[in-house]
């Protein structure tokens, strides 16, 4: 990965580039990917689960969202293929697979 604009010989590379690169390297989807899903996130998840549970990561496919309730847990898991069924029309060159419900705790 060069630090160095291919367009402007030895201007340095916008951060959000080298961020993006680097992000598909580990985990094989771009930074764009997650901003997409969060922005369209009301729009995917259910009104009632909107507040407790975020989209956090794409890695490999999978979609790792986080869950601010215990009793909303399996709640998510068993949305999952409404969640996928609503994610995967915003993008043409990705496919997320299966989704990861984690629980987040302060």
């Amino acid at each position: 990965m060069s630090f160095f604009n291919q367009g402007a010989p030895g201007e340095p590379t916008k951060l959000r580039v080298v961020l993006n690169t680097l992000m598909k390297g580990l985990s094989g989807s771009s930074l764009s990917t997650i901003e997409t899903i969060i922005s369209h996130w009301p729009e995917i998840i259910d009104k009632s689960l909107y507040p407790f549970c975020t989209p956090v990561s794409v890695h490999d496919s999978c979609l790792t969202i986080s869950v601010s309730d215990p009793g909303l847990f399996q709640e998510v898991q068993w949305q999952s293929d409404k969640i996928l069924e609503a994610v995967n029309p915003l993008f043409s060159d990705e496919r997320i697979t299966q989704i990861n419900v984690s629980l987040h705790s302060e």
